[in-house]
């Protein structure tokens, strides 16, 4: 690969015109019919439409890729299917597969019982670029085939909304435990403002009291959300305006989710703040130390086949060969291992330190 840019244009150049070339020989009346409709010929016509633009019988790089008929960015001819994630700072192409394990250790009224494994129940795989909060409804469903709901589901941050905390108790019975997204206005952020939280909601009579006491003067419905606007005029003269809404023409307006959504989500935005949550949500350390196993011990992070339905059945043998090593650990009496600690962290924790610390 060239390392100057301009020689790279020319290269994608060059390799598109070839490509184009490719295409409209396999158009032209003479070429046999069976060519055009091959699977490799139609991916590699759909990749050069994304990828370059094909106006006026050329082929001319685009400055990026441009989806085509809804069927998403094609990043390798290689595994059409694979797709783009990212998550904070890390970037990958290809797949992700969340598990799902049970997190209660089991035991008879026999002392001398020994505790049943952590196994992991559920496997899902999707490619890189589906986001996690619309698979918690999906993997739900899934457990719900195989007679395998919990009670209680402890999920991270991105499996759960207002909606999902709603209808996983709803419809299926489950307390999705697990903390929800802070509030992202101004209001909340500064920490000195009305945010949503500080307003009194009359669901019945379909009106909304702000902190000082005054009246909603309209609710309507917009989209999937309740708009509910407070006059102007009564706003312009209230004496915390500053600390309620920065509009210099209109009154505080509130997007208000549907009751139950709207109630759960405040609620959980209480009670994640509480010891008592904490505590229950501490239990979803256990995944973390599955997924580092299955990273670690079992490179599950790297796919040895092309294709969904293949890298989910590596993900599948995966998921039972860690089980298979937890069984043997209970038969054979083997202790969990312990979470690693750092040099510097074992010196921190050394009793001499702490009492010289302490003194």
């Amino acid at each position: 690969m060239p390392k100057a840019e301009s020689q790279r244009t020319a290269l994608a150049q060059q390799i598109g015109a070839d490509g184009l070339h490719l295409l409209h020989a396999l158009e032209q009346a003479e070429a046999p019919a069976e060519l055009s409709d091959m699977a490799s010929v139609q991916l590699l016509r759909q990749v050069w439409q994304q990828y370059y633009d094909l106006s006026g019988g050329k082929a001319k790089w685009r400055a990026g890729p441009q989806e085509s008929s809804g069927e998403g960015i094609i990043r390798s001819p290689y595994d059409p299917e694979a797709r783009t994630g990212k998550k904070r700072e890390t970037t990958w192409f290809g797949y992700k597969v969340p598990l799902t394990e049970t997190c209660a250790l089991e035991t008879t009224e026999d002392a001398q019982a020994r505790a049943m494994p952590q196994l992991i129940v559920q496997v899902q795989t999707t490619v890189a670029n589906v986001q996690d909060v619309d698979m918690t409804a999906v993997i739900q469903e899934d457990l719900a085939k195989r007679d395998l709901l919990p009670e209680d589901q402890i999920v991270d941050t991105g499996y759960v909304d207002a909606a999902l905390l709603v209808g996983s108790q709803q419809k299926h019975g489950i307390r999705l435990v697990g903390p929800v997204l802070a509030d992202n206005s101004w209001q909340a952020k500064e920490g000195r403002g009305f945010d949503v939280a500080h307003f009194q909601i009359d669901w019945q009579h379909q009106q909304a009291i702000c902190p000082p006491g005054h009246m909603s003067s309209r609710w309507s419905l917009a989209g999937e959300r309740m708009e509910v606007v407070f006059p102007p005029e009564i706003c312009a003269r209230c004496p915390v305006r500053s600390a309620c809404t920065r509009s210099q023409t209109t009154g505080r307006v509130l997007h208000l989710r549907p009751q139950a959504a709207h109630e759960a989500l405040q609620a959980r935005r209480q009670a994640q703040e509480t010891p008592a949550f904490r505590q229950a949500y501490a239990t979803r350390a256990g995944i973390e130390g599955t997924l580092s196993q299955a990273v670690r011990g079992m490179g599950i992070r790297r796919a040895r086949y092309d294709g969904l339905p293949k890298v989910q059945v590596q993900h599948i043998l995966t998921a039972v060969a860690i089980n298979l090593v937890r069984i043997d650990a209970v038969l054979t009496n083997t202790p969990r291992g312990k979470t690693r600690q750092s040099n510097f962290t074992r010196l921190a924790l050394q009793p001499a330190l702490q009492e010289q610390a302490a003194a």
